[in-house]
């Protein structure tokens, strides 16, 4: 499902109150973020530019990525082989961190290094 299609079942532009618009807007685009793991089609950025939310976007997605870091970081992980020992998102047993960690990369653009605090 789309932003767009999120927010037309949502019936939020049919909303008349602007403080209730905008509080109902605000929240509908987080949690289709939240529900779609922040992994946003080109139309949703454009959506999402265009109402106004690029800045509160941005912030929800590194507590997102930060968030998803440290769950990473409870998985347990065989010290000998760093692999996981235990299905972590769409990681089975066995997966090397190496892969999750390009698999950070990719997904969300960014370094984990960073994520690392180096």
């Amino acid at each position: 499902m789309s932003l767009r299609k999120y927010l037309e079942d949502g019936k939020i532009d049919q909303i008349e109150d602007d403080q209730v618009f905008m509080e109902l807007e605000y929240n509908a685009v987080q949690t289709y973020c939240e529900i779609i793991g922040y992994l946003i089609t080109s139309d949703d950025l454009e959506i999402i530019k265009s109402r106004g939310l690029e800045d509160s976007f941005i912030n929800w997605k590194e507590t997102y990525i930060k968030d998803l870091w440290e769950e990473f970081g409870g998985v347990p992980m065989n010290p000998d082989t760093e692999e996981i020992e235990e299905p972590w998102k769409q990681f089975l047993p066995g997966t090397h961190r190496e892969d999750i960690w390009h698999w950070f990369e990719e997904q969300f653009n960014i370094s984990v290094a960073k994520l690392m605090g180096q």
